[in-house]
């Protein structure tokens, strides 16, 4: 049994004629016929019934047709997965998002991604603090998108590009802040617990050392913001997190920031994609960089107008 024969059955069943079938397949009248026949004794029975106008199925016909319909999808995914390889066009991306990144950043360009390359497994690893920089630098992943400094990422010698910002926040529930009182400084918060975040990474060079956490502060540790976050609302502890994490959180008033009068604590923060230096990439990878090239732009422009 041939494949053309089954694009033929399809194209009478859509089409409803042998003439019809025969022009959008771009054949004789004759051939459509031929095809049909030779279907047909392969089958042994007969798939249509011509006594109307137009054709239509017989029980072992409809039955026939169903299995052809998954028979031609399954080859044409085939067909495409081929070209895809021969175009050169990768197998596989990871990409290392840190939790504190806004995934609606990343969104856009892997809806492009899937539309342009459906072949391609994109794989999101989920890192915290210097987990995303050592995933580019160990090659565990192509690109990295993370909040950074500048100056690391070009003392690490990485490509990057600025793509989102935001903000950390020190925020806490509402029960545990009317009984911390009126904290004054970060020393005043040593008796309440502070949830923190786990690097995923080895910790090295700047993230030696644990950011933002005082001596003698009580703690507890996870592994997740997402289960930092549920401590939190829940008056377990007091902790930061980035802006867009707890908007809903912030308005509704399960969680409110912590105000001190002698200690600034939140602080701005800048997403950046990035990756080794003359990456040698196939098209995926090299739409992924533009795709989040133009976000730069849209990013830096949008700040032009705000100003």
């Amino acid at each position: 049994m041939k494949l053309d024969h089954l694009k033929v059955l399809r194209a009478v069943v859509e089409t409803g004629t042998v003439k019809l079938a025969a022009e959008t397949l771009n054949r004789t009248q004759p051939a459509i016929s031929q095809a049909l026949k030779a279907l047909e004794f392969q089958t042994g029975t007969k798939l249509f019934d011509r006594s109307g106008y137009r054709l239509e199925l017989t029980p072992v016909g409809k039955r026939v047709y169903l299995q052809s319909l998954r028979v031609l999808s399954e080859a044409e995914d085939l067909t495409e997965l081929i070209m895809h390889f021969e175009k050169g066009q990768e197998e596989q991306i990871t990409i290392a998002i840190d939790a504190a990144s806004d995934p609606d950043v990343l969104t856009p360009v892997l809806a492009s991604i899937q539309l342009r390359f459906p072949e391609t497994r994109v794989i999101l690893q989920a890192e915290l603090l210097s987990g995303a920089i050592e995933a580019v630098q160990t090659g565990a992943a192509a690109f990295a998108v993370a909040p950074a400094l500048q100056v690391m990422l070009e003392e690490e010698g990485f490509e990057y590009i600025p793509v989102d910002k935001s903000v950390m926040r020190n925020v806490a529930a509402p029960m545990l802040i009317d009984t911390m009182g009126a904290p004054r400084t970060l020393a005043d918060l040593r008796r309440f617990h502070q949830v923190i975040a786990r690097d995923s990474g080895q910790g090295s060079g700047l993230f030696d050392r644990e950011l933002g956490v005082q001596k003698g502060q009580r703690r507890w540790y996870v592994s997740d913001l997402h289960m930092k976050k549920q401590l939190l609302v829940t008056g377990l502890g007091w902790g930061r997190l980035p802006e867009h994490l707890i908007a809903e959180e912030l308005a509704q008033g399960t969680l409110q920031e912590i105000r001190l009068t002698d200690t600034h604590l939140s602080f701005d923060i800048e997403i950046f994609v990035f990756r080794q230096p003359k990456l040698i990439t196939g098209p995926v990878g090299s739409s992924i960089w533009d795709a989040f090239g133009a976000t730069s732009v849209s990013l830096e422009k949008h700040s032009r107008q705000a100003t």
